[in-house]
């Protein structure tokens, strides 16, 4: 893995700024060419999931976001199988474009690999 960053999406889209602050983080870093995997793990698969309803609540669509992810070269996502599981989301649920999404059964395998881990 070099010295690419993973990041750890561990939030709930909504409720507090976490995800949408730890999103933009990783596209800032993008956008300064800094290679950047994320692993979505606990409520953070959530914010996968495509039939978010944020106005709502009126708050911005953090789907769109992830969206962006694919145009700022940050195409590898990983997604930890049992936060699925745990929470009713099948696999196909989950689709950004342009992005590679990768089910891993064995997050703590999978961050061990990177130098530099950051958790939002």
């Amino acid at each position: 893995m070099g010295n690419q960053t993973l990041a750890l999406c561990r939030a709930a889209p909504y409720g507090s700024a976490l995800a949408r602050e730890g999103i933009e983080a990783v596209l800032a870093s993008a956008a300064m060419e800094q290679e950047v995997d994320l692993l979505f793990l606990g409520d953070g698969v959530f914010q996968l999931l495509d039939s978010q309803a944020p106005e709502a609540i009126e708050q911005k669509n953090l789907y769109r976001n992830l969206m962006a992810l694919p145009i700022f070269g940050v195409e590898q996502l990983y997604v930890c199988q049992h936060s699925l599981e745990q929470r009713g989301i099948h696999p196909d649920q989950i689709q950004i474009p342009g992005a590679e999404i990768s089910l891993v059964a064995k997050p703590g395998k999978l961050i061990a690999a990177y130098q530099c881990v950051l958790s939002f």
